[in-house]
């Protein structure tokens, strides 16, 4: 018989984001709460077959009568008349009892909350979950909430770098959906990008070919797709094994008849529930308090000074007031510290709306330094970025140029790289490998013609790719017309797909142009003999 710490399965949001989390929870159908912790905001999601049904916070824009407030539906003296008006659900049966609101308003108030909620938690970027089957939400409390939709407009907003971190494989494996998400629209890009499939797997790669698009835009596009519901991918970051969902699924748990219907306050959760019941317990006024880790010595510092510092900061470094040879331990003493002191729900009630602004964007700064700084390999890669840029910094002032001018140089540097690692592999018909170079290379260097040759080249080995081949070679002959090479490559292209007029007409045009091009002749000599 599996114990409550058996069936309880936790993570950090780092390596599970909620998006996914709730994308699993939904594809397996559990029952149960997930709780979530960053710093001093306490979150509790409560699932139904995988659907979300309610969420509570502890963040007091996210309770009922602040919603109430902010949305004019009531007043402060009609608050304060009904007592105890913190914990929703008694403000609820008030405002019924009362008929200051019909039921179907209060309903659509808890979905917006709801809403706002899943919101918030899709922002962080750091944070610890823990996900029970033995605590679920009884009786009537159910509310609709389309996280479809608020998932791919998730993906939508995402960095597309960090939208790329999320696959890990050129080589995964996609495929479309057999039932399409209702009232979920996808944007023109992704419904190109979707139609691509055409009942058909693909992998990362060979849809980045089909699509021609940037690589880091066709990522963001597969994520939002896959979040939508509009595509299958094989998760490599699963939150659940198989151990832990075959434990969930087949223990049987019962619900105690005795128990009272709970309110919808965020409820307390008991690690010492029977193994063989659910158990949802009585709610207290918040979540659990702030555990505080660790201890930390922390530097006299005012709100200004810290607002005035994360804004001047030109490295996360800075943020920190730290050097950049600060040990791991002082780097996470000092983010505990600031997160402590100057985390936005702390100014909820004593600021205007334009410094709690300023306060949420310094603090989403100072999560992303503490992610980044962490832990030894991603603090590596962006100590090593953070040095190219001083050197290159150091070469723009002692070159005289301007900073627009040496990124233009730059650029034109990377296309040749990544062209003279595509044209190697392809030349050693290592198509797979030379295609993203390829495409990186006209990208960097959009009029490029002998780019855009060689990918076309590269595409058209792929006869999914065809068409991308054909409009990549005939962008290199508008570049450059009287280039012999470019036109015999778009003749061969034809020949392969069996386009023999078309071949002969593209042949005609250069012999036209160079008259004794003599491989030219020869390849139309022998397209009349067949």
């Amino acid at each position: 018989m599996d114990s409550p710490n058996n069936l309880e399965v936790a993570g950090n949001v780092q390596t599970n984001p909620l998006a996914e989390l709730l994308i699993e929870i939904a594809q397996i159908k559990l029952n149960g709460s997930l709780r979530l912790s960053n710093a001093a905001q306490k979150i509790v999601i409560y699932f139904d077959a995988g659907d979300v049904v309610f969420a509570v916070s502890n963040a007091r824009q996210h309770r009922l009568f602040e919603m109430l407030l902010q949305a004019g539906e009531i007043t402060k003296e009609q608050l304060v008349s009904i007592s105890d008006f913190t914990n929703d659900s008694v403000l609820k049966e008030n405002l019924l009892a009362n008929k200051l609101l019909k039921k179907s308003k209060i309903d659509a108030l808890f979905s917006r909350q709801i809403n706002d909620i899943l919101q918030t938690v899709l922002a962080w970027r750091i944070g610890e979950w823990w996900f029970s089957p033995l605590v679920r939400i009884k009786g009537d409390v159910r509310f609709s909430v389309d996280t479809r939709s608020l998932l791919i407009e998730y993906a939508r907003s995402l960095p597309a770098e960090e939208a790329r971190r999320r696959f890990k494989n050129p080589l995964e494996s996609l495929s479309a959906t057999s039932a399409m998400p209702a009232g979920v629209n996808p944007s023109p890009t992704e419904s190109f990008v979707f139609s691509r499939f055409e009942n058909a797997a693909l992998t990362i790669e060979e849809i980045q070919n089909l699509s021609g698009l940037p690589e880091a835009a066709t990522f963001q596009i597969l994520y939002a797709l896959w979040l939508g519901g509009f595509v299958l991918r094989q998760n490599p970051y699963p939150a659940f094994s198989a151990r832990d969902i075959s434990a969930i699924l087949s223990a049987k748990l019962t619900v105690k008849k005795e128990e009272i219907k709970p309110t919808v306050q965020p409820p307390t959760i008991n690690t010492e529930t029977p193994p063989t019941e659910t158990k949802t317990q009585e709610p207290t006024e918040e979540i659990a308090a702030i555990e505080k880790e660790i201890s930390v010595i922390e530097k006299e510092i005012s709100v200004e000074e810290y607002l005035e510092r994360t804004a001047k900061a030109t490295n996360f470094y800075e943020i920190f007031a730290l050097a950049p040879d600060a040990a791991a331990s002082e780097i996470k003493q000092t983010y505990f510290g600031l997160a402590r002191r100057f985390h936005p729900d702390l100014f909820y009630k004593e600021t205007d709306a334009l410094r709690l602004r300023q306060i949420q964007d310094a603090f989403t700064q100072l999560a992303q330094a503490y992610e980044t700084l962490k832990t030894a390999s991603s603090r590596e890669l962006y100590d090593f970025k953070m040095r190219k840029e001083l050197a290159e910094m150091k070469i723009v002032e002692e070159s005289g140029v301007s900073q627009e001018e040496f990124n233009v140089h730059k650029q034109i540097d990377q296309a040749a790289e990544n062209f003279e690692q595509g044209f190697s592999s392809l030349m050693d018909e290592n198509y797979a490998i030379a295609l993203p170079f390829l495409a990186r290379a006209v990208y960097f260097a959009k009029d490029n013609a002998r780019y855009h040759a060689y990918y076309g080249k590269a595409l058209a080995m792929n006869n999914k790719s065809r068409h991308q081949a054909e409009a990549e070679l005939q962008t290199a002959i508008k570049l450059d017309a009287i280039n012999a090479d470019f036109r015999i490559m778009l003749a061969e292209f034809f020949v392969q797909a069996k386009l023999l007029k078309r071949a002969e007409g593209e042949l005609n045009r250069l012999l036209a142009i160079h008259p004794n091009n003599r491989e030219a002749q020869t390849l139309l000599d022998s397209l009349k003999k067949k």
